[in-house]
């Protein structure tokens, strides 16, 4: 189906790969994964014909349909929502026209006409391509595919220039979905996706019949849609015919298989070393010292590039202000924008110290409402908020990042808002956060997304605090970004109460759910598991 060999391609003097080799045939359904910056967008966009490798060759079977969904695709377009998912028909729609135009032109001409027989082919033609892909099923299936990705079927009428960025992902999404091609690109597919759009996305995968090679930093998602993992890392592609979850632990067991073997040429190399510095002077042993060097040079070529191990952070937070048994109270708390648009009506709502709550729902629902209303950032229309005098709370925004002063280093950024106690630890902490070395200086404007998601971060998690508000932490951190994360929350001694959709940070991190449905907002006792459990007992 697509076959790269020996494929290198370099950006200045960096190969992102080299040698690469990698046949995608039928019915293959690959996570490529790596560290951010790896070079997994470029690889998608050279196997796509996008960009012409330096050395190697890409060959595409006859046939071959190729879909891609880009990180960001959200272009305009002046017509409606359904408008844009039925562009996936596009040729099909321009064949219905031709062949009304030609309908219509049958029916004027007279039937000695010279060009009668041309006609009634072109139109026979036509009409058996239509009724080959079954042109009537065109609007429903794109209604189905538009509200399986959260559209309701009004929305599905109003003009796609009324909707935000990232639902117009989501009809690009769909777009692409119903052209059903041979073999499925997704980058980030899962970015602007919530929860229930997220679950159909996986169930139309699960059943999608052509080749799949998707990237994202969703674990749940990667176990659910990808049976095969390919890693970028280090210049090279790994593969392990293995799902994600199981990729995680197979991965550090060839990590450690590597260290050994890495270890015992080191072993073989010194001892060489020291037979060479001992005798190479020596006229007797010099052929012998000279045979030693040759055996260092080659075992020096067998040594492996370690796979990068996922930082694992130990830090201690300062000891969070007192709080008492209750840091914030919202009671028959509602709010609205308008009397015709109520988004929350009658909450209720006890946080104490500990706590950790993750907050969900489907995009629209009312979450960063409700957390804006926990911070004090919105009013309540009716009912009351009460908050302990031992309340602090540190709230982090979903734009957060975008608050970096782009000419700060990172270290400037968090001297700028360090309180005294952290000042000496900052090293300390940028490296927890994956910044090592000499990225203390780097400028925030050239950073990545996900380089200034966990600068924002590590300046949140300065603050003194025993009260955290997370509106969508995990945008735009890869997988070990993530991992740091999780980790820090674990050990934030005080209550963390977060926006997500990021299904495995819930699943470790919450103790209760909040759901926020039709303006209502429900608590759950236990974890994330828990309520998916009474979640899909309801659908049941």
């Amino acid at each position: 189906m697509i076959q790269l060999q020996g494929i290198r391609y370099s950006i200045g003097q960096r190969a992102l790969f080299e040698d690469l080799d990698w046949v995608i045939a039928p019915g293959d359904r690959v996570a490529l994964v790596g560290p951010n910056g790896a070079g997994k967008t470029t690889l998608l966009r050279v196997i796509l014909g996008e960009l012409a490798p330096e050395v190697g060759s890409r060959v595409l079977a006859r046939g071959t349909r190729l879909g891609y969904l880009p990180q960001e695709a959200a272009e305009r377009f002046d017509g409606t929502v359904l408008d844009r998912a039925l562009e996936a028909y596009r040729h099909l729609l321009e064949m219905r026209e031709e062949l009304d135009a030609l309908h219509q032109r049958l029916g004027e001409i007279a039937q000695d006409d010279e060009h009668l027989s041309a006609l009634l082919e072109r139109a026979g033609e036509l009409q058996h391509h239509l009724d080959l892909h079954d042109e009537h099923t065109m609007v429903p299936e794109a209604r189905r595919v538009l509200s399986g990705l959260g559209f309701s079927v009004a929305d599905q009428d109003r003009p796609l220039t009324e909707f935000s960025g990232g639902w117009r992902m989501r009809t690009a999404l769909a777009a692409l979905l119903l052209t059903d091609p041979t073999v499925l690109f997704l980058d980030e597919p899962t970015n602007h996706l919530d929860l229930p759009a997220m679950e159909w996305l996986e169930d139309y995968l699960e059943t999608f019949r052509g080749g799949l090679v998707v990237v994202s930093h969703d674990r749940v998602f990667l176990d659910r849609v990808a049976t095969e993992v390919r890693e970028l890392d280090n210049a090279t592609l790994e593969t392990y015919a293995m799902k994600f979850t199981a990729y995680l632990e197979e991965r550090e067991t060839r990590r450690e298989r590597v260290a050994a073997h890495n270890a015992q040429l080191n072993q073989k190399i010194a001892q060489l070393n020291r037979f060479v510095e001992r005798f190479g002077a020596k006229n007797t042993k010099a052929a012998q010292a000279q045979s030693k060097r040759k055996q260092i040079a080659r075992l020096k070529q067998q040594h492996v590039v370690l796979p990068r191990r996922p930082k694992h952070i130990s830090f201690s937070f300062p000891p969070p202000p007192h709080a008492g048994r209750t840091l914030v109270k919202l009671r028959d708390a509602s709010f609205s924008y308008s009397p015709q648009h109520e988004i929350l009506r009658q909450a209720t709502l006890e946080i104490a110290p500990g706590d950790k709550i993750a907050i969900v729902g489907a995009n629209g629902a009312g979450k960063t409402t409700l957390l804006r209303m926990i911070a004090g950032q919105l009013a309540p229309v009716s009912g009351v908020r009460e908050v302990s005098q031992h309340a602090s709370m540190a709230y982090f925004a979903q734009h957060a990042a975008e608050t970096l002063e782009p000419e700060a280093t990172i270290l400037g950024a968090l001297e700028a808002t360090a309180p005294a106690a952290w000042r000496p630890r900052l090293r300390s902490l940028l490296g927890n956060f994956l910044f090592s070395g000499d990225d203390a200086f780097k400028l925030c404007r050239v950073l990545s997304g996900g380089e200034r998601q966990r600068v924002a971060l590590a300046r949140l998690l300065m603050t003194p605090a025993n009260l955290l508000l997370l509106d969508e932490p995990t945008h735009h951190l890869d997988l070990a970004g993530k991992e740091v994360l999780e980790s820090a929350l674990e050990q934030f001694p005080g209550a963390v109460i977060v926006v997500t959709h990021d299904r495995s940070l819930m699943a470790r991190l919450a103790t209760r759910v909040l759901e926020v449905d039709g303006g209502r907002v429900r608590l759950y006792a236990g974890g994330y598991d828990d309520w998916e459990s009474a979640r899909l007992a309801r659908i049941v």
